[in-house]
């Protein structure tokens, strides 16, 4: 995901996201020099010109600093999906909350270091189990969101947990083509997949069984 620039953020928060961001690049430009087996923490903060210590106030490990950052993008679009408007059904309100989504909707992310991260995770097990567990997080996200919005049980009702994983499934699709061709912006296909699985009758009302 993309940070960039926003001017109603404080000096502090903006100083906050430039930390993370070259946290992030320091760590994805020695993973691919070096290997995520060689890289270490002291590394990375040495070359983003941070203390050990401040390095985790940001990432709880190298493997968090090189995988995709899909943590504030999720509460970004979860907040953006409860304050849709009540009559627009489950999955048309999230397709509408990642769109409106700066992360997602409107912000072309850097190709070359969205294929660099890839090329790392899918080189290393260790690390492709990590963007997984990011993946999942993502997931758990949106479907308690979505549970929210229904004013259903997450554990009790199944729906929101479907829907979460068919979005965040097109999302990756989304992503997965746009690294192998840039012919369209990343916010078009993922905008492309959405409708693609409104042909599937995924955004019919939900409808809680009769008790």
């Amino acid at each position: 995901m993309a940070f960039t620039e926003d001017s109603t953020l404080g000096r502090r928060e903006q100083k906050k996201l430039e930390t993370r961001r070259a946290i992030r690049n320091a760590a994805l430009e020695l993973g691919t020099q070096r290997g995520v087996e060689r890289l270490t923490v002291e590394s990375i903060a040495h070359a983003a010109g941070i203390s050990p210590r401040t390095f985790f106030n940001y990432f709880s490990s190298k493997e968090d600093a090189l995988v995709a950052d899909a943590t504030e993008a999720a509460s970004q679009i979860c907040a953006l999906l409860l304050e849709r408007p009540a009559e627009e059904a489950p999955m048309r309100a999230l397709h509408n909350a990642v769109m409106d989504s700066p992360y997602l909707g409107s912000i072309q992310p850097n190709r070359e270091r969205t294929l660099a991260r890839q090329r790392l995770a899918q080189h290393d097990p260790s690390l492709m189990k990590h963007q997984l567990g990011k993946i999942a997080q993502l997931e758990h996200m949106f479907a308690d969101a979505l549970a929210t919005r229904m004013g259903v049980e997450v554990d009790e009702d199944i729906f929101p947990e479907l829907l979460a994983a068919m979005a965040v499934s097109m999302i990756r699709v989304a992503i997965r083509r746009w690294v192998a061709n840039e012919e369209q912006p990343l916010y078009e296909l993922i905008d492309t997949a959405f409708q693609q699985c409104q042909r599937l009758d995924a955004y019919n009302a939900h409808v809680l069984p009769a008790s």
